[in-house]
């Protein structure tokens, strides 16, 4: 009986020093930061392809892209952003695992080390117990360093998981304004939707606003005047908002504003004076002065809404404000303008 559990315990301990010698041999830390390497470069590659491409910068600049086209690429990058930023935490969670199992082998080892130790083997086998003895003692020491070796590896994935959020956020952001784009927005009314469902005073008010007659200022100045302009607007809006309102540049010369927790009675006091602020700026290009003003179509969103629901009932408020003249604020009621 004794022979067994003692050439037991020499093959598990072979076979569990043989096992963590394959692991620490590879380097886990290296291995996981070039696997990282390899999962991040697709999504950079991209995000530089999408930045660098003459008819992307133009279709921003101009709006004469279909928003759809736009849109959907920036999905697709910010997918295969969530997507890898997944497989690192899974690849976190198997470390973590992992360096349990390491600390469970070490006990374990010890255990059988002592059970051995205090056998009364036969002379023949002395030599095979002192041998087994040093393999345990290796592997133990091969645990603590590969518990080590874990540690700097989540270190690793750490910076990778840093750059996922960089990248994403990258993706997020409009190139010429530096205000959320169409899919960050889209996203956010999506939440913003739901919480308004679940919670009575989760209320929050939702804005179009149009930059009026820009296309003349495209037409006669070129686009590169018409983006230092729209640029020059949005850097006004921005500024006229809390930290908590969520401003987007829907496309073209077109804003999204999210008002949260604002009912409609202090979104329409917001929305003049947005209108006021852009309406009384200067707007320079070169020796030219410009002045803006803004048309606003404005509603409240409802616990029945839906996002479908809440754009439609504020572009129905935008283009009335645009039908009777610009530069004015049309607030939409729940059944209706």
């Amino acid at each position: 009986m004794q022979l067994v559990i003692f050439t037991g315990g020499f093959a598990a301990g072979l076979l569990a020093y043989s096992a963590v010698y394959v692991i620490k041999s590879g380097t886990l830390r290296d291995v996981l930061d070039a696997l990282g390497s390899v999962v991040l470069f697709p999504v950079t590659l991209l995000l530089r392809c999408f930045r660098k491409r003459p008819g992307a910068s133009k279709a921003v600049t101009s709006g004469e892209e279909p928003k759809s086209v736009v849109d959907e690429r920036e999905q697709r990058l910010n997918d295969t952003a969530q997507t890898i930023r997944g497989i690192l935490l899974s690849m976190a969670t198997e470390i973590q695992r992992t360096e349990k199992a390491a600390s469970a082998s070490t006990v374990m080892l010890g255990d059988v080390r002592s059970t051995i130790d205090r056998m009364e083997l036969p002379a023949d086998l002395k030599d095979a117990h002192t041998t087994l003895m040093k393999e345990i003692d290796r592997v133990m020491a091969s645990n603590a360093t590969l518990k080590v070796e874990l540690a700097n590896s989540k270190v690793v994935l750490e910076s990778q998981r840093s750059q996922i959020e960089t990248l994403k956020t990258a993706v997020r952001i409009d190139g010429l304004t530096q205000l959320a784009n169409r899919a960050y927005f889209d996203e956010k009314l999506t939440e913003m939707v739901k919480l308004r469902q679940r919670h009575e005073n989760a209320s929050f008010s939702l804005m179009m606003i149009d930059l009026d007659n820009f296309k003349d200022i495209n037409d006669s100045y070129g686009h590169p005047a018409g983006d230092r302009i729209l640029k020059g607007v949005a850097a006004k809006i921005k500024a006229t908002l809390r930290g908590s309102d969520f401003i987007a540049r829907f496309g073209g010369d077109e804003f999204a504003l999210i008002l949260v927790k604002t009912e409609r009675k202090a979104a329409e006091e917001v929305a003049w004076k947005l209108c006021s602020e852009v309406r009384e700026s200067r707007f320079l290009l070169g020796a030219e002065t410009f002045n803006m003003t803004l048309s606003i179509g404005l509603t409240e969103a409802q616990k029945a809404d839906t996002e479908e629901s809440l754009l439609k009932r504020a572009d129905e408020a935008l283009y009335r404000v645009k039908g009777l003249g610009r530069n004015s604020v049309c607030v939409a009621e729940k059944s209706g303008i």
